[in-house]
């Protein structure tokens, strides 16, 4: 082989090397896997509240770990990055869960704007109008077995964030909605 053919695949390499090292980089994997899923909904104009009727732009449906959006001005969780919606829109997040221990839990949502938190369909807590972001804690009884997690949240303007935890009653150990313990265990919804 000459040594200008040589030189060519000592460059062809390197080229490849680096390409590889900056897919690595920028792409997550495995990004698309959870046991919680988070429709968004973009709404046709503004959204002063929980309630306002519903006029969808455009529907996304995505599975995360864990119900954590950082506080900021645009939805982004850890899972995806920024995910691109920053003004009025909604989130619906659904789960299946067990309960591995009959007992009183604490769930504590922090939200900038509303949210209204449900297990097995009744209502736990809520806070349905624009707020800064802020923490509302509720307690439920619930007893051993198969639940079903849901929250409605809406993003105004401004700034927004979402983050739901879980715990007993001591709350020494809090735990991410989403993220398996020795207390709860979250599945995907099954219709």
């Amino acid at each position: 082989m000459s040594r200008e053919r040589s030189t060519e695949w000592i460059f062809v390499g390197i080229v490849i090397v680096i390409g590889a090292a900056i897919l690595v980089k920028t792409v997550r994997f495995n990004r698309y896997d959870g046991n919680v899923n988070v429709t968004i909904v973009k709404q046709k104009g503004g959204i002063p509240h929980l309630d306002t009727a519903r006029r969808a732009a455009s529907v996304k449906t995505i599975p995360v770990r864990t119900v954590n959006f950082k506080p900021g001005r645009m939805l982004e969780n850890d899972q995806y990055g920024k995910l691109g919606y920053s003004t009025n829109f909604f989130l619906d997040v659904n789960s299946d869960f067990r309960v591995e221990k009959a007992a009183r839990y604490r769930f504590n949502v922090w939200s900038d704007d509303g949210f209204r938190l449900k297990i097995d369909g009744k209502t736990v807590c809520e806070h349905p109008g624009d707020r800064p972001y802020s923490r509302t804690g509720c307690t439920v009884a619930l007893s051993k077995g198969k639940h079903r997690f849901a929250l409605n949240y809406f993003q105004g303007g401004g700034p927004m964030g979402l983050k739901v935890t879980y715990a007993d009653m001591s709350g020494k150990h809090a735990h991410l909605v989403g993220e398996n313990s020795d207390l709860m265990t979250f599945e995907k919804v099954r219709k």
